[in-house]
């Protein structure tokens, strides 16, 4: 089941922080929270970040983000040493301060944008690399305005060189709704009736209004969200099972086999079983996440 993961930010600062803890594993299960997330491979070793059912390696000096709302997790060898920091900006003061923001899609993806903007990307890092040292030092009056400096020099950048802006929308964004029944399919994609009318009908708004805001909040209509969460919870049953791909189809939600066959293939241009026989070795050896 994916996770919606609540925030805590840290006390008198507009973020959350994180620091991967080097005794644990650096697997971090199926989440998605409101905020946007910035993160900072600073050693170990390949990290197989999948965002939205697609996969992205990432490199020991990498940064990158992760947009509103997208479903996340990571996977890595258990047997490199980790070093892995970031944030999770509070989207309520984002959008307080910068009311465009709103409409951001942030596009930092590691080597990629390093490449586009080596300067930005630098400066990116100085920035993150500030915070993640004050934060060491504790709290304080005087290290809380030094952190405040360094992450408003973080969004100018983030902002000037790595969004694109979103088609403005033409409704008032409701994301409270979004949320909640985000939530709910993230619970009930096994239900077979699941559907965008099913859920209109039940949260007692219009099947228009409920796709005009999965549209604004996600980029996808409510129909095409919960195909994606059937899917991933395909392919998470295809690699870590030895199930049919006729019961897979049955406990995702898919009203038969073909059906998954179908929307599996279009969406990574392979059968699930030819899918399971090229990548399940490979979560077998813990390195899965394709």
């Amino acid at each position: 089941m994916i996770q919606h993961e609540n925030v805590q930010v840290v006390p008198r600062l507009p973020f959350k922080y994180y620091v991967h803890d080097p005794l644990t594993a650096i697997d971090v299960a199926p989440h998605w929270h409101q905020g946007i997330e910035l993160n900072y491979l600073v050693a170990g070793a390949t990290l197989k970040f999948v965002t939205d059912g697609q996969t992205a390696e990432y490199q020991p000096g990498d940064i990158w983000a992760v947009n509103r709302r997208a479903v996340h997790s990571a996977t890595g060898p258990t047997t490199a040493e980790w070093d892995e920091f970031g944030l999770i900006i509070d989207d309520d003061f984002l959008q307080a301060q910068l009311p465009e923001s709103v409409n951001w899609r942030i596009t930092l993806a590691g080597q990629k944008s390093q490449a586009a903007a080596p300067a930005a990307y630098a400066a990116l890092r100085r920035h993150l690399l500030a915070i993640h040292d004050l934060l060491a030092k504790g709290v304080t009056d005087v290290t809380r305005l030094a952190i405040l400096s360094e992450f408003y020099a973080l969004l100018v950048v983030l902002q000037a060189h790595f969004t694109v802006p979103l088609a403005a929308a033409d409704i008032n964004p409701n994301p409270s709704l979004t949320d909640t029944v985000m939530t709910y399919i993230n619970r009930a994609f096994a239900e077979p009736t699941l559907s965008g009318a099913t859920l209109a009908k039940q949260f007692n708004v219009s099947l228009t209004t409920l796709n005009q805001q999965f549209k604004v909040n996600l980029q996808l209509s409510v129909n095409r969200y919960i195909r994606l969460v059937r899917l991933m919870a395909a392919r998470r049953l295809l690699l870590e099972t030895s199930k049919t791909v006729a019961y897979i189809a049955a406990s995702c939600g898919f009203s038969s086999d073909k059906t998954l066959n179908r929307n599996f293939k279009a969406w990574k241009g392979l059968t699930p079983s030819d899918y399971r026989q090229a990548f399940a070795r490979y979560h077998k050896n813990g390195t899965h996440s394709f």
